[in-house]
């Protein structure tokens, strides 16, 4: 992302920009258009590329702006859906704002990072809203076993959560087919047709993947041109002799959830492969009265020009080395941001899948949880890892006074970045993969009534769902809700960052698969910038 040096003091952004209460009253135009874009590929193999240029009109909604697209099967009807964690907004892979040629804001791993925001959401705003745009999965419903009840049978799972679209119950606890042969279907909305137009539409506000927008409008009738470029993330694999299944981060899933016995492969029957639709943007612009518009072009073209303060979030990676036998793993790693004002870092982690340990462990279970392949999350996840702790260095001091290990301490510091992060407990911490503490999610079939006719492992909830959103959440901002004021966050000194991770590599034994392979860890790094905005393009600074 290009740096520029600001030579003089710009001015603030007049309060119509600032996405917050006005005090006075005043009347105002909304224009909507819907945008087609400049150019557009997509190939469901490779991904492809989006270009969007914005008209140089009003004020624009920035928030609320919308990418609107469809995908259509290649393969049948309603034989895949999405993902459950951020489904269909898990096609896009990278975002960019520019301005005038400049990149202003860019998101790298959108849609991962996305997964962590809408986590602090309440749970109906992700039921009723983000699955509704996003054909992600997020409900949680209550099943209580006929075995309690019938029977009163003292059993620990005599009612349990579950996810209606990895398990379908009926009442009194069984499944819709007894013995263990139910099919588990993701509801045909959410489905993937195989006739263009009849598919779900995806619509993901841009104030979910850019700080930027989410933060601010823009005066797009006094800036230089505004492109929105979206590079996709590939789904299923078209090449010949490809296999169903092959393809790991894949942004679908078998509609049919298959089962797996433990430690073994998921029998996944389709590949994925789709075609997109034209993609579209739905805009909405505000044209201010003309003594507004005035100020915001008298502070454009000041001359520091126009200071719109903002939160970028940076995308790096490490890895935890993979182990030849059970013990300790620790890692440091170097995260830099010298002379930035750093305000959040989000941390996710997750077995490697790809390297040669990772994927002869590919299909590993702990106490029949799915802990490295994950077919209903795909990569958009965070997965608990046995015995981990981590600590972090800011500033050559220690930002805790010991080493954070346990899940509940972690999860109060992730909150702390904004609210509570909402998931069900189980999803978060599995109490180190406690097979009784795990039995809270749906986990087994029972029959006419009776615990002994219960067959163990019938319930995808508990095999795929416990500990696959335990992120790390580091909270340096002052005041959550003072947002991107200057000297909020904690500005670094010329020592990095460093990050220090330790877990517990475990070999094959009876309960798990074996957990040797590398861990890969995602920092999502969260910190300050400046926008300033000139009649004829932009510098974006750390200033």
């Amino acid at each position: 992302m290009s740096e520029q040096t600001i030579t003089a003091t710009p001015v603030g952004a007049p309060d119509v920009l600032l996405n917050q209460p006005l005090t006075r009253q005043m009347d105002v135009d909304i224009e909507s258009t819907i945008l087609e874009p400049v150019s557009h590929n997509y190939n469901t193999t490779t991904g492809g590329t989006t270009v969007f240029q914005l008209p140089m009109k009003g004020v624009l909604r920035a928030r609320d702006a919308l990418l609107r697209f469809s995908l259509t099967s290649l393969e049948g009807n309603n034989l895949v859906g999405y993902n459950f964690a951020v489904g269909g907004a898990g096609c896009i892979n990278r975002i960019t704002a520019k301005i005038g040629g400049t990149i202003a804001s860019q998101s790298v791993r959108a849609a991962h990072y996305l997964n962590i925001k809408q986590n602090f959401m309440k749970q109906d705003k992700k039921e009723g809203v983000i699955d509704g745009r996003h054909c992600s999965s997020h409900n949680v419903e209550l099943n209580v076993a006929s075995a309690k009840i019938g029977n009163a049978n003292v059993d620990l799972s005599f009612q349990q959560l579950y996810n209606p679209e990895c398990d379908q119950v009926k009442g009194y606890g069984n499944s819709y087919n007894s013995g263990a042969t139910n099919a588990h279907q993701i509801q045909i909305s959410k489905c993937l047709s195989n006739v263009a137009g009849q598919s779900p539409e995806i619509a993901v506000r841009l104030g979910d993947l850019f700080e930027l927008f989410d933060e601010n409008d823009l005066p797009t009738f006094a800036m230089a041109q505004v492109e929105i470029i979206i590079e996709w993330n590939p789904c299923g694999d078209a090449t010949a002799g490809a296999a169903a299944g092959a393809r790991l981060d894949n942004v679908l899933t078998d509609a049919t959830i298959p089962d797996a016995a433990a430690n073994a492969a998921p029998a996944i029957a389709q590949l994925g492969t789709v075609q997109m639709d034209l993609p579209t943007m739905l805009l909405d612009f505000i044209h201010y009265p003309e003594e507004e518009r005035q100020k915001i072009v008298d502070a454009i073209g000041s001359a520091g020009g126009m200071r719109l303060n903002f939160s970028e979030v940076l995308y790096t990676r490490g890895v935890n080395p993979a182990a030849a036998a059970t013990g300790q793993v620790a890692s440091q790693h170097i995260l830099g941001m010298a002379m930035k004002e750093v305000k959040k870092i989000f941390v996710a982690k997750n077995y490697d899948q790809f390297t040669a340990t990772g994927a002869a462990e590919l299909n590993a279970d702990f106490n029949s949880i799915k802990t490295h392949r994950n077919i209903l999350y795909n990569q958009f996840k965070s997965q608990q890892i046995p015995g981990e702790s981590w600590n972090i260095f800011i500033n050559n001091n220690r930002l805790y006074d010991r080493d954070i290990s346990n899940p509940l301490i972690q999860h109060d510091y992730l909150s702390q970045c904004k609210g509570n992060f909402r998931v069900p407990a189980s999803h978060y911490n599995t109490e180190n993969y406690n097979l009784d503490a795990n039995r809270i999610l749906l986990d087994r079939e029972y029959s006419a009534g009776a615990a002994g006719a219960d067959v163990l492992n019938a319930g995808m909830s508990r095999r795929y769902l416990p500990g696959s959103t335990n992120y790390i959440g580091i909270n340096l901002d002052k005041y959550n809700n003072l947002g991107s004021a200057i000297g909020n966050g904690l500005r670094i000194g010329s020592s990095p960052i460093v990050f220090d991770y330790n877990r517990l590599a475990i070999a094959a034994g009876a309960d798990n698969g074996g957990h040797l392979a590398e861990v890969n860890l995602d920092f999502y790094i969260q910190y300050r910038r400046s926008l300033v905005i000139r009649p004829l393009g932009i510098d974006v600074s750390d200033a």
